[in-house]
């Protein structure tokens, strides 16, 4: 019986400690999935649980309230929502406006040049020099 007991405290610890998610606002086009396939619109103080689905659109942004942390979800993610909070905390989410270089590879007096990426006008060009006008 004391066993049963403190398998049951154990798993009421666990629920609280993984709580759901406070929508505290929500900008842009902000869905979860509420059945496979199926995406219904995120509002302002709806509450999410961890393993929802979220997907954000362009130019969109989802903040979350847990406890006293706030979790932004950034444009252009979908997951779940546990997952898209570790993302969120761990800072590494790209490629960042005025961070420094912190390794390099290239030599630092390199004035060599490669021909750039091959685009469609380029092509033409190339093609143009071999084909004779008539004019």
């Amino acid at each position: 019986m004391s066993v049963l007991l403190a398998i049951f405290a154990a798993a009421l610890i666990f629920a609280e400690g993984t709580g759901s998610y406070k929508v505290q606002s929500v900008v842009g086009k902000v869905q979860y999935e509420s059945a496979p396939g199926t995406w219904k619109n995120i509002a302002k103080g709806q509450e999410l649980a961890p393993s929802a689905v979220v997907n954000t659109g362009l130019n969109s942004k989802l903040v979350l309230v847990l406890g006293d942390k706030t979790i932004i979800i950034k444009p252009m993610q979908k997951g779940a929502i546990e997952k898209l909070a570790l993302a969120a905390d761990s800072g590494k989410n790209g490629i960042t406006k005025g961070i420094e270089v912190s390794k390099s590879d290239v030599k630092g007096d390199t004035t060599e040049t490669t021909k750039g990426v091959s685009t469609a006008s380029s092509r033409a060009s190339e093609a143009k020099e071999d084909v004779e006008w008539d004019e």
